[in-house]
């Protein structure tokens, strides 16, 4: 991954000696090679003594990178044409991130490397999430994939999320877009481009925080339906849309409350004083609503009555 800038070229003294570079600025991912190349030529008659690439480092000598112990085992130099050099930097670290020179030496002229060469940027990546890393679930969330500097031939991007990939997140966009967002989202989130897959970036949390609200009107319902008899069980229950979840008490008309706390409250062995209306009422930390009221109209047991008149 490179970004390629214009091209320069330099001549020393009088002698013909030429260094050119068609690269003037790359910018590279972190852990990935590089390939910097340049062209050089000099008069026909003169011999070449030695060539190299260095990196600049301020009053410092040039060494050759194939003998310095800061790039052992990743600087070489592997296409070595007539009159064209490579030099391959890989497993690049944040430190590589330097200006990159060629020297060589004629029988004729040295040339010392004096004029720019290629500027290396090393960059990782990194996930950055807007508005903020803890949101509310209906909120639009924008990850992006940040990189230090702009990486060339636009690659395409993957997300993760629990180290997993986020199906049909690969795209030239190096953004994921979360909108709405919701609870299944919530997680730690990475990226990566093409062909570099296993270098992710560091990780980032999303916390999705679920909206709270008060309990919406309860719906009430009573088992068995119909006629409810003398003497047999039935069971009020309630229901309501809230978070966090709504707690349950159930009344009786103009009294308090009857029966234990609880979704469902069940009679059992009901007599005609216990019918009339009920209601329930739902509530949690942010507010309480009522049910409307179920009526329950108990009729005599025929079978009983008949029974005591013999």
């Amino acid at each position: 991954m490179a970004l390629f800038l214009k091209y320069f070229s330099g001549v020393q003294g009088n002698s013909c000696h030429r260094v050119s570079y068609p690269t003037r600025t790359m910018c590279v991912l972190q852990g990935t090679p590089v390939d910097i190349s340049c062209t050089y030529s000099h008069p026909p008659d003169a011999t070449l003594i030695y060539k190299y690439w260095f990196k600049l480092r301020a009053n410092q000598e040039p060494r050759d990178l194939q003998s310095d112990s800061e790039y052992e085992g990743r600087a070489e130099y592997p296409v070595e044409e007539t009159g064209r050099s490579t030099l391959r930097i890989t497993d690049l670290r944040h430190t590589d991130s330097a200006e990159y020179r060629f020297t060589f030496k004629t029988s004729k002229h040295e040339w010392k490397g004096s004029l720019h060469g290629t500027t290396l940027t090393v960059t990782g990546l990194r996930v950055e999430v807007t508005p903020v890393a803890t949101v509310t679930e209906g909120q639009r969330v924008t990850l992006t994939c940040i990189t230090s500097c702009p990486l060339a031939d636009k690659p395409s991007y993957i997300w993760y999320q629990n180290n997993g990939p986020v199906t049909g997140s690969e795209n030239p966009e190096n953004q994921l877009v979360l909108d709405p967002v919701g609870p299944q989202h919530a997680g730690s989130y990475s990226c990566s481009v093409r062909n570099y897959a296993h270098l992710h970036s560091p990780e980032e949390t999303l916390t999705v925080q679920c909206t709270m609200n008060a309990p919406q009107t309860p719906s009430v319902s009573v088992s068995p339906s119909g006629e409810v008899v003398e003497g047999s069980s039935v069971t009020l229950s309630c229901s309501s849309d809230a978070n966090p979840a709504a707690n349950y008490t159930w009344f009786k008309e103009h009294e308090d409350s009857v029966g234990e706390p609880g979704q469902n409250y069940t009679i059992t062995n009901i007599t005609s004083e216990l019918g009339g209306h009920y209601y329930c009422q739902a509530h949690n930390a942010i507010g309480r609503h009522n049910s409307t009221s179920l009526f329950i109209n108990v009729t005599g047991n025929y079978l009983k009555s008949n029974q005591t008149l013999e």
